[in-house]
């Protein structure tokens, strides 16, 4: 079926253009399912070769699309032909008639859906969704103990579910950061329960190969630093440094839009410090161990932020007052306040007479963790390299100097040429537009520019004729302009269109990006009428939610649209996959 075209100048209102936007999107996405279903049939001139299975993600990072992925290969080995799906492809329609299902999903800040699974979500919890007794389903859920809501999103579609009469497969299993054994295990158990008898194994010699890369978060590549480069002026209160990694050949590849991440090494100064509050010899072994403490707290163990067991273990003996209001009367913003520019070893300090044993510490510690950063360059541009763009976090508290685990360890412990691991986690759900004539807005200040600058490299490379808009801001122009002498020449050369700049402190009222959407809304509105891409990337808890309110507010207003209409208008724009967000 080939769909109509809409002319800018189609007779419509804006918010029909936006409907009809939506539901032709819907139709391509329906063609698309319907196409990829079909080719089950093809195999065998019409008769299905395979079950399907149906296999969501609903991923904020790329770790649930992984599973997937990786749950596909074992489900073609077992026989079925799976459907893999991000829960923003699907319609609650097309859901709806579904027999077998499993879904990975992750939770995203203080148990809230993932972006791409947040439509989703409202047409699955609303009172009119239809009951799915012919329904199997598993979910795998993804989380971080760290966080109260651990796995929230994942329990909440596993009981709506079993809410709307369909059957568990198997038990939702509820993962931690160092989810990739359990993960796994659940997947090889839930594929073959998903078989009625329909299903054959296929011969091992016919089971299409999934080529994975053989670097991750167990194997990371050990890549050369070749640049480390102060961004930010002598006056500026922060520190952003660019840094490029060298691939050599690892034969990692990346994207624009995806994340490289890194595994970090503790300071040495800080496990020191550790071992000597608690009296703990250095090269002491722990029993059952074969490394020293000294190693294990180093390379092994998160020792800067502490966990939910170590918060409470802590509380139990240290007797304070003010640590144990905040622990008990469950005000999650008063607890986050209190820990913000505390680690482990000021919570140990609250007391002298708190105490832990070797063993007793070790467990109450969680496995060291990589840290994700949006990729700052164009593979195109810079083969063989990949950059990031990262703020050192320091900090005064408690009577000594605190850093943060791995931007401090890029940028005092690394020297150039020294080796990192690191590894490259795809983000699918963050791209440019295939089409390069589309127009862009991106919003990204401070660091949030990383993928923006990475976007602006591709469409150079691919000499992309569509129009670019930048929102960047920081505190003062002198000091904080970062990339200055590359996006000025970007603007120059046409490439970049518009560039609109927010120095917060350079002027007695203080601006923002989104001070700049409101000056700008009417332009904003109309390039959005015209196809235009709108891009976040940056801190999740303010600027984004401030940016997506003045995003709404702007489309009300030129739109002439009530507050729900722009907020439909602003779905829309998700199901069309043109509001994209990279935040943290």
């Amino acid at each position: 079926m080939k769909l109509p075209f809409i002319p800018d100048d189609a007779p419509f209102t804006g918010d029909q253009k936006s409907w009809l936007a939506g539901f032709l999107a819907g139709m391509q996405s329906a063609k698309a399912m319907v196409g990829s279903q079909a080719g089950a049939l093809l195999k065998s001139g019409g008769a299905a070769s395979a079950p399907l299975l149906n296999i969501f993600y609903g991923t904020q990072t790329g770790n649930a699309e992984a599973l997937a992925m990786d749950a596909a290969n074992v489900a073609r080995g077992q026989g079925f032909e799976p459907v893999v799906q991000g829960l923003d492809d699907v319609s609650i329609e097309e859901f709806s008639a579904m027999k077998r299902v499993i879904i990975a999903i992750a939770t995203y800040g203080e148990g809230e859906m993932p972006d791409n699974t947040q439509l989703f979500w409202e047409a699955l919890s609303a009172s009119n969704m239809p009951q799915l007794p012919a329904m199997q389903f598993g979910i795998l859920a993804l989380g971080d103990t760290g966080y109260d809501e651990f796995c929230q999103a994942g329990k909440l579609l596993d009981v709506r579910l079993e809410q709307l009469g369909a059957k568990r497969l198997v038990e939702r299993i509820d993962c931690d950061v160092d989810y990739e054994d359990m993960a796994e295990e659940w997947i090889t158990r839930v594929i073959p329960l998903a078989n009625d008898g329909s299903a054959v194994a296929p011969k091992a010699d016919v089971i299409p190969a999934v080529v994975k890369s053989i670097w991750n978060r167990k194997n990371p590549f050990p890549s050369s630093i070749t640049a480390n480069r102060l961004l930010s002026g002598e006056s500026s209160a922060k520190e952003i440094r660019h840094y490029e990694f060298d691939l050599a050949d690892s034969g990692l590849s990346y994207e624009a839009g995806d994340a490289l991440n890194v595994m970090p090494i503790n300071n040495g100064a800080l496990v020191s410090a550790l071992l000597q509050r608690l009296v703990i010899a250095p090269g002491t072994v722990p029993e059952g161990e074969t490394k020293t403490i000294d190693e294990l707290l180093t390379y092994h163990y998160e020792i800067s932020t502490p966990s939910r067991e170590f918060l409470a273990a802590i509380e139990r003996q240290a007797a304070d007052d003010v640590f144990s209001n905040v622990m008990s009367n469950g005000d999650k913003e008063a607890l986050a306040d209190y820990l913000w520019s505390k680690d482990t070893l000021d919570l140990l300090n609250l007391n002298p007479s708190v105490m832990l044993s070797l063993e007793e510490f070790l467990v109450l510690l969680k496995p060291l963790q990589h840290r994700a950063y949006s990729i700052s360059s164009s593979p195109k541009q810079h083969p063989g390299s990949v950059h990031l763009t990262v703020a050192s976090v320091r900090w005064q508290a408690e009577g000594r100097e605190h850093q943060g685990v791995c931007s401090t360890f890029l940028a005092d412990r690394v020297i150039e040429g020294g080796k990192v691991g690191i590894f490259v986690s795809p983000n699918k759900a963050f791209r440019i537009p295939n089409n390069d004539d589309a127009p862009m807005i991106m919003v990204g200040p401070g660091t949030g520019i990383a993928p923006f600058r990475a976007f602006l490299e591709e469409r150079q490379v691919r000499n992309a004729k569509g129009r670019s808009w930048l929102f960047f801001g920081d505190q003062t122009r002198t000091a904080d302009f970062i990339y200055e002498e590359q996006l000025l020449e970007m603007q120059d050369s046409g490439l970049l269109t518009r560039l609109d700049l927010a120095f917060s402190r350079d002027q007695n009222e203080k601006i923002y990006v989104q001070t700049k959407m409101h000056e700008q809304g009417a332009s904003i509105y109309e390039w959005l009428e015209q196809g235009s891409y709108f891009y976040v990337c940056g801190d999740a808890t303010r600027m984004a939610k401030d940016v997506d309110q003045a995003l709404c507010d702007l489309i009300a207003e030129h739109g002439d649209l009530t507050a729900d209409k722009a907020g439909e208008y602003v779905n829309n724009l998700k199901r069309e996959k043109r509001y994209l967000r990279d935040v943290y």
